[in-house]
């Protein structure tokens, strides 16, 4: 007969930890869906009075399923599952369009901030300016059903793009993805392509793993590209982070 997990975890004498015990009660709460992605654990003191036993043990066993990957903590807000997704296969161009739209999902951006900063010696190279030439900085969140998928850093060079400031301000805060593009068409750029792209992984910022609900723990896939017109001219430099269990590239040969 399978143990009821609401009930106290004691641990005995020789046995594992009560705060593994804990730990393994609570991953079988997230596995069998009594905890769904997104959900919210419940607090310190209340798993101390499920558990029996005190709030640092508790705490301990939040902690272990942190370093695990399989809670993220955000402060003053509380503790919350992981969400998880079956892998998607990446194209080369776009990264991140097709393969959603092609699983019929509703894709959108969030304009997370906008602002204009001077060029850095990293933006000044990737977009082929002076370092302190006016730059635009557009945060965007991507979600697909609610569920984040990429949070990008896109900078664009002002000077070449005397458009740009005004087809922001017009631009939603909350749209489709296709509208990106119509975005860039309306700040001048008829068209443009990807002329090289970067692939690494790191750990993300506190920003990045709150924007897309996952722990600090947990890695991510970050490409860094840079797109030009029609005259090869960049007029686009991104830095765009993923999930990486949520997201896979698959590169063609050429």
């Amino acid at each position: 007969m399978a143990r009821d997990s609401s009930a106290p975890v004691r641990a005995k004498a020789g046995s594992i930890s009560l705060w593994r015990r804990i730990s393994e009660a609570l991953i079988g709460d997230i596995e069998r869906g009594a905890l769904k992605g997104g959900a919210r654990l419940p607090t310190d003191i209340e798993l101390a009075e499920r558990f029996d036993c005190n709030k640092h043990t508790a705490r301990r066993a939040i902690a272990h399923l942190e370093q695990e990957g399989m809670v993220r903590v955000e402060w003053g807000r509380g503790t919350f599952v992981v969400e998880r997704l079956t892998d998607q296969r990446q194209g080369a161009q776009p990264l991140l369009t097709q393969n959603v739209l092609d699983e019929h999902r509703n894709l959108r951006c969030k304009v997370l901030r906008v602002e204009s900063l001077p060029a850095t010696d990293v933006i000044a190279t990737a977009l082929r300016v002076t370092v302190g030439s006016p730059c635009m900085l557009v945060v965007l969140l991507s979600e697909a059903g609610d569920v984040p998928l990429s949070l990008g850093f896109n900078y664009f060079p002002l000077k070449r793009l005397p458009l740009l400031a005004q087809a922001v301000e017009r631009f939603p805060k909350e749209t489709q993805f296709a509208s990106f593009e119509e975005l860039m068409r309306t700040a001048g750029i008829k068209s443009h392509r990807r002329s090289r792209i970067r692939i690494g992984a790191r750990l993300p910022t506190a920003e990045e793993a709150a924007q897309l609900r996952m722990a600090r723990q947990q890695p991510l896939l970050e490409t860094q590209s840079v797109d030009v017109d029609g005259a090869k001219h960049p007029v686009l430099y991104a830095s765009t982070c993923f999930r990486a269990d949520r997201l896979q590239f698959v590169v063609p040969s050429p």
